[in-house]
């Protein structure tokens, strides 16, 4: 007996899947999922064993992401910069 080939579930009206919500958005799927599970990204649904997200969300995210600057209303995601250290000579005392 032949096996069938598992024809995919679409998504729920107004929904994306993972890989083309993140093709929506210019992300990764590995970069949406991480965004995900550190709580910055857009949010999802998870509808059985998948998880869709709504284009809506998808579209605000994306806006508020062009819209804000790179530290504008964030918390700093790095380490603060080095201090710089100068490498000149120091002025010769007066006397």
């Amino acid at each position: 007996m032949p096996r069938l080939a598992k024809v995919p579930t679409p998504p729920p009206a107004g929904y994306l899947w993972t890989p083309e919500a993140a093709r929506r958005i210019g992300l990764s799927v590995k970069t949406l999922w991480n965004y995900r599970h550190l709580g910055k990204g857009p949010k999802a649904t998870p509808i059985g064993r998948k998880l869709a997200y709504s284009i809506d969300e998808l579209d605000a995210w994306l806006k508020a992401e062009m819209e804000g600057g790179p530290d504008e209303g964030r918390a700093r995601e790095s380490r603060p910069p080095e201090p710089r250290i100068s490498r000149r000579k120091p002025a010769p005392a007066a006397a």
